[in-house]
């Protein structure tokens, strides 16, 4: 199951607009940032299958009967001209919304080795996995993607853009605001409550649903990339492994940690290419605190050193490139800009799923997903308004505890 928070997958989409703290009158031309988080995290099993370790709340949705398209979707916003110059969503405001009103966004999810299972908020459209692979929904993604690229925003009035046919679910338009503009759903799940806890965050809502991030995940037939077996010196007292990664991308951050009579040992690879290996001998890895070395060391590699908290203000003008025109709601944002998240959000993934990470009896391998195979597996579209320009982020991490040969 594919999910955008908690669960085999667990995706969490991060959003923050921010205000100037004073009038800019040419920045009053530019577009505001919209911090887009993604992370999930995915669970194998031993035969490398994917498990759920994480309930999820009752109040998710599991079915689209009573889904509506949206009368005014953000893609059919009007674009900028140039006059002035993205399982889970968080949006965060260094300032107050009073100025703005309530911030538009659509968004678009496309599984490609399953069906969506649960989502949340409701959808407006909803599609099964035949229907949005299908030749005739590839097709039609190919002419919208040359519908998109002959778009003039300076020429008015342009055609509306439907929706992505290879998406299985589609938000129109959601909005976001400081407060919830609906009750919040009860439930018994530690793990909202954890997330609801993002105070910076702002809530996204529907006309009968608010939440502080939105949710999906799919019955995917997703692997284990990964194999490991004994290397050429393996002896008693020096077990010699080889890491082999058998898939079409590279996994990062690799940890292998194992436990066994009281002695724990950790291994780390940077990155191991598609069709490469990482060889180690694990007598040369013993370490004193299991726990410890790994998390801290994930934490680091996982967190934005250079903006690990929401910024309290954005001001244009500081560099080439920061004002952002011509905006075009039709054209969604779909690849990410890199991996990294604030502090308080790896925090948040590491207190849910520590225990599965670094506390397990025997091995447990735990490794960051290449964007593109994020990109491949679950095509994700953020489209914002033309005051809004959607920087996105995608942190995928898997965790597979397998049986030593």
């Amino acid at each position: 199951m594919r999910a955008t928070l908690l669960a085999s997958t667990t995706l969490l989409l991060t959003g923050a607009f921010f205000l100037p703290s004073a009038p800019a009158h040419a920045a009053s031309w530019c577009a505001y940032p919209l911090w887009v988080h993604e992370w999930g995290v995915q669970a194998f099993d031993d035969a490398g299958q994917r498990v759920m370790p994480v309930n999820l709340p009752a109040y998710f949705h599991r079915d689209a009967s009573g889904a509506r398209p949206h009368s005014s979707p953000v893609r059919h916003e009007p674009p900028d001209p140039g006059i002035r110059a993205l399982p889970v969503l968080h949006f965060y405001s260094a300032g107050s919304l009073s100025g703005r009103g309530l911030v538009p966004v659509g968004i678009e999810v496309g599984f490609t080795r399953g069906d969506a299972s649960a989502w949340f908020p409701q959808v407006h459209t909803r599609r099964t996995h035949a229907q949005a692979s299908s030749p005739a929904a590839r097709r039609a993604r190919t002419e919208l993607e040359r519908a998109r690229e002959a778009r003039q925003p300076f020429g008015t009035p342009l055609p509306a853009l439907p929706p992505d046919p290879t998406r299985q679910l589609v938000w129109d338009r959601l909005t976001l605001s400081a407060s919830p503009a609906n009750a919040r759903p009860a439930h018994h799940t530690p793990w909202v409550d954890t997330l609801r806890g993002f105070d910076r965050a702002l809530w996204v809502n529907t006309a009968r649903e608010s939440e502080r991030f939105v949710f999906y995940e799919s019955n995917s037939r997703e692997t284990v990339p990964l194999r490991i077996v004994r290397g050429e010196t393996y002896a008693n007292g020096r077990r010699h492994y080889v890491l082999q990664n058998t898939g079409s991308h590279a996994v990062h951050d690799v940890f292998v940690t194992h436990c066994e009579r009281g002695r724990d040992y950790v291994f780390y690879a940077p990155s191991i290419p598609a069709g490469r290996s990482a060889a180690f001998v694990m007598e040369e890895h013993r370490v004193t605190r299991r726990r410890a070395a790994t998390r801290d060391r994930l934490r680091g590699l996982l967190i934005d050193a250079a903006q690990p908290a929401p910024p309290t203000e954005y001001r244009w003008g500081h560099g080439p490139g920061e004002c952002v025109m011509m905006i075009d709601p039709a054209v969604p944002v779909e690849t990410a800009e890199g991996h990294r998240l604030y502090a308080h959000e790896v925090d948040a993934i590491l207190g849910i799923w520590s225990r599965t990470f670094f506390d397990q009896r025997g091995t447990t391998i735990t490794y960051r997903e290449d964007a593109a195979y994020l990109d491949a597996m679950m095509p994700l579209s953020i489209h914002t308004e033309m005051t809004t320009f959607a920087k996105l982020r995608r942190l995928g991490l898997a965790v597979w505890r397998p049986s030593l040969p």
